[in-house]
């Protein structure tokens, strides 16, 4: 089976040097896609390719993207390797266009909608995993405020697992107005707190909701740590000497416990 075209084997050809500069955060209105997961899950959401590199002795998966229609340029397995953020290279990888952004008139407008909303969460790893955990329970949309990670981050999306591609993603600035703009639209705020909010199977979350889910540290960042005062809080009981749970366990109780999942597609 004949390869469709001579394979890279320069670590200066164009095409590397830009899958290199998206991986270090240089690119431009592109995301990088890892692994064979990650680039079918891209093609079935509709995002355009715009470059797909495929280890040379991988000649089928060649061959597969090629009657797909795909323009998959063969790379020198080593040399493809190397310009991978990854420690073991799938031998395949790509570059789409960065989802176009949303702004919040497209959000979910049904009687339930659940929006998870990131606020400043910085690992990209939490990201990519909370995207997951939300898509599994069902929530409407994932909203994630500046000052964190972004949602195209190589690492949030191989995190995601793909759900960063099939769920509604929004950005919006941690402002306050974003709180009122949210509120607006007939969503009540409630947040995770580590003491002192509702025990969360006794949290009423019928309705319009949207769950914050702050950083690491676990503060609201700028203006939204003064607008959070008001949110309505909800606590998840721990036993031992835990002092708090990681942002994905705790987001992971609280939407299973919202409920959500008779929605979920």
């Amino acid at each position: 089976m004949s390869l469709p075209a001579e394979p890279i084997r320069s670590s200066a050809n164009p095409l590397l040097k830009r899958v290199r500069a998206v991986a270090a955060g240089r690119g431009e209105g592109e995301i990088l896609l890892e692994g064979d997961r990650l680039v079918d899950d891209a093609r079935r959401a509709g995002l355009e390719l715009s470059v797909v590199l495929v280890a040379e002795e991988r000649v089928e998966r060649l061959a597969e993207l090629t009657r797909a229609g795909i323009a998959a340029r063969a790379v020198a397995g080593e040399l493809l390797a190397s310009a991978s953020s990854l420690e073991h290279s799938s031998g395949c990888l790509a570059l789409a266009r960065q989802p176009a952004a949303r702004t919040l008139d497209a959000l979910p407008s049904s009687a339930d909608a659940l929006l998870v909303v990131a606020a400043g969460i910085q690992d990209p790893g939490n990201l990519g995993a909370l995207a997951r955990t939300a898509e599994a329970a069902g929530a409407s949309a994932l909203l994630v405020t500046s000052g964190g990670c972004r949602p195209w981050n190589p690492k949030a999306l191989r995190g995601s697992m793909g759900s960063l591609l099939r769920l509604p993603v929004f950005e919006l600035e941690a402002r306050r107005t974003s709180v009122d703009a949210l509120s607006g639209r007939g969503f009540r705020h409630v947040c995770a707190r580590t003491r002192g909010g509702t025990a969360h199977e006794r949290f009423d979350w019928a309705g319009k909701v949207a769950l914050w889910l702050t950083a690491e540290a676990g503060g609201f960042p700028g203006e939204l740590a003064a607008a959070s005062e008001r949110f309505a809080g909800v606590s998840i009981a721990m036993g031992g000497a835990a002092e708090s749970l990681n942002v994905t366990a705790a987001a992971a109780v609280l939407l299973f416990a919202a409920g959500r999942t008779r929605n979920a597609r």
